[in-house]
């Protein structure tokens, strides 16, 4: 029978730290990779063909801390866009147009002097097919994240 020892002094608080930084690094930058997918490969003519580039101007991304977690988010919409859920996730209803100045060049098919006429509100019926430019980036980015974490770990953890 034999009994070996190893004494060895390792700082825990060191190496959790060392793990902590290369996992927050990792996150950031899958967080930015998310986001750049979702401006330039899903916004701009792959689902939605860019007309205003507001709805890709308004993707943000944000890296959380706690003491528990490190969160990656990555958002759409805001006040200038309030139809990105609309787009992602589709909708069918009545909308109401509000009123407003229509330039015609045309009466009845035949060209006529361009002049303005003030159209009133109404309301219109829309179905808008869902584009998931947010969701299908996020599936697409989600199949690298498991091994760049690993990656992450084990480079904290060597150091």
């Amino acid at each position: 029978m034999s009994d070996i020892r190893v004494n060895a002094d390792v700082d825990f608080n060191a190496m959790n730290d060392r793990v902590r930084f290369e996992i927050r690094r990792t996150v950031n930058a899958l967080t930015l990779k998310l986001q750049r997918t979702v401006q330039e490969d899903m916004l701009t003519g792959q689902r939605l063909n860019v007309q205003s580039g507001r709805l890709r101007g308004s993707i943000s991304s944000k890296v959380d801390e706690t003491a528990d977690s490190i969160e990656g988010t990555v958002g759409a919409g805001g006040a200038l866009v309030p139809y990105a859920p609309a787009h992602e996730f589709g909708f069918k209803g009545a909308v109401t147009v509000k009123a407003h100045l229509r330039n015609i060049k045309k009466a009845f098919g035949r060209p006529i002097t361009p002049k303005q006429i003030m159209v009133g509100s109404f309301s219109r019926t829309m179905n808008l097919r869902e584009r998931c430019f947010m969701r299908d980036s996020l599936d697409q980015i989600a199949k690298i994240v498991p091994k760049n974490i690993d990656n992450a770990i084990q480079r904290g953890i060597h150091g």
